[in-house]
Parts: C-alpha cells; sequence; structure tokens
C-alpha cells in the first residue's frame, strides 16, 4: 500500500507541476486515464475517489480555504474528464 501511496503523490504532483503546460498535462492524464482502463478502474471509482481526495485535503483545516477547496474540485474535474474520456477512446 506504501507504494501506491508514493505513486499518487507523485502522479498528484506531476499534475499540479504540469498545470501551466497545457501538452504536458493532457499528456499525464490521458497517459494515466489509459492505464486505470486497464486496471479496470470505472467513472464511478473516479467520483469516489475524488470525494476522498476532498476530504482529505479538508483535514489541512483553515489552511484549506472556500476558494482553494473550489480550485482543486475544479482541477480533479479537468482531470476525471479527460481520464474517463481517454480510458473510453482506447477502449473503443
Amino acid at each position: 500500500m506504501e507504494r501506491q501511496h508514493l505513486k499518487l503523490m507523485d502522479m498528484i504532483a506531476a499534475i499540479v507541476g504540469a498545470l501551466d503546460e497545457r501538452e504536458l498535462f493532457q499528456s499525464i492524464i490521458r497517459h494515466t486515464g489509459r492505464q486505470h482502463a486497464d486496471f479496470g478502474v470505472s467513472p464511478h471509482h473516479f467520483d469516489a475517489f475524488g470525494d476522498a481526495l476532498i476530504w482529505c485535503l479538508e483535514k489541512f483545516g483553515p489552511a484549506f480555504t472556500p476558494e482553494l477547496r473550489e480550485a482543486w474540485i475544479t482541477l480533479y474535474d479537468a482531470v476525471w474528464t479527460q481520464m474517463v474520456h481517454s480510458a473510453k477512446h482506447d477502449a473503443a
């Protein structure tokens, strides 16, 4: 489980680090979407993960402002949308 935790943290760091580089950002998301499809991840799994991610971030307390919460939700929605699209596109 520790390995998965590290992979998740690395992926989040890569996504956030690529926010200003559209091509790289989209490439990371497409690749990750295809990998998750290969593992059998379905769209409802992404919903549950998104909820869990926001819940975890809220544990930062007052530092996790309503504006920051909305920014993370917006980012996750963009990532989720592209990953699901990539997964469906590769399956077709």
